[in-house]
């Protein structure tokens, strides 16, 4: 069974809304409910619109439901979105966790379950590769690169 795929600004309303801590159930509640009140003082981006990604799910009909019960992947992101989405998910910010090296993020150190929680997330267009190779549940070096690029760039 493939993934559910999420639109960037429906991706980042789960992903916002889960850094709440919050159960899955209890999100979903709030989202079906449009009702965001329980858990604005615990997400990170409290300025979102969460009401308008909601819409924005709707109309494209995102399954955003399934996503949050079952994991999804981007359908696109772009170098600025995998940032946010490293913040978001995994609380890594440019310059004090990792490198930017044009449309490359390096230096990045993650764990085995991050890493393969961040290849399901991105792995349409993006590839996370280990450069140190230690044993283990220790963490990681690794960088990220586009997997397709247009020779022309």
């Amino acid at each position: 069974m493939s993934k559910v795929q999420l639109s960037m600004p429906v991706a980042f309303l789960i992903e916002n809304l889960r850094t709440s801590g919050e159960p899955k159930d209890v999100i979903i509640e709030c989202i079906k409910k449009r009702d965001f009140s329980p858990l604005l003082d615990k997400v990170k981006e409290k300025t979102m619109d969460f009401k308008e990604r909601c819409q924005t799910a709707e109309d494209i009909g995102d399954e955003w439901e399934e996503a949050i019960r079952n994991g999804y992947e981007f359908k696109f992101l772009h170098i600025n979105g995998l940032k946010r989405l490293l913040h978001f998910r995994f609380d890594r910010t440019i310059d004090r966790d990792y490198e930017q090296d044009g449309i490359m993020l390096k230096n990045l150190h993650l764990d085995p379950i991050e890493m393969d929680t961040l290849q399901g997330l991105i792995g349409r267009q993006w590839q996370v590769i280990e450069e140190d190779h230690e044993a283990g549940n220790v963490p990681r070096t690794v960088s990220i690169k586009l997997l397709y690029r247009n020779e022309d760039d």
